[in-house]
């Protein structure tokens, strides 16, 4: 799947789903439960609250060494 980067400069939203699944889906099947697990503690830390969706690739990136998605 593709990133729509019309979604970078918007903030990703903790509280729905849909908003999980569409970044984990931009990653290889065998790291989306690394990156559902980073954003689900992410939310509960509140380290990606109020994240641009651009910031909270970029963190999968610094935390979990996956590359931005294209």
């Amino acid at each position: 799947m593709a990133r729509d980067k019309s979604k970078d400069d918007k903030m990703f939203n903790c509280g729905q789903q849909y908003e999980h699944d569409y970044v984990a889906g931009l990653y290889s099947i065998d790291r989306r439960p690394s990156v559902r697990t980073f954003l689900a503690n992410g939310c509960r830390h509140n380290t990606i609250y109020h994240s641009s969706h651009y910031k909270v690739y970029e963190l999968i990136k610094q935390n979990l060494g996956y590359s931005i998605p294209d």
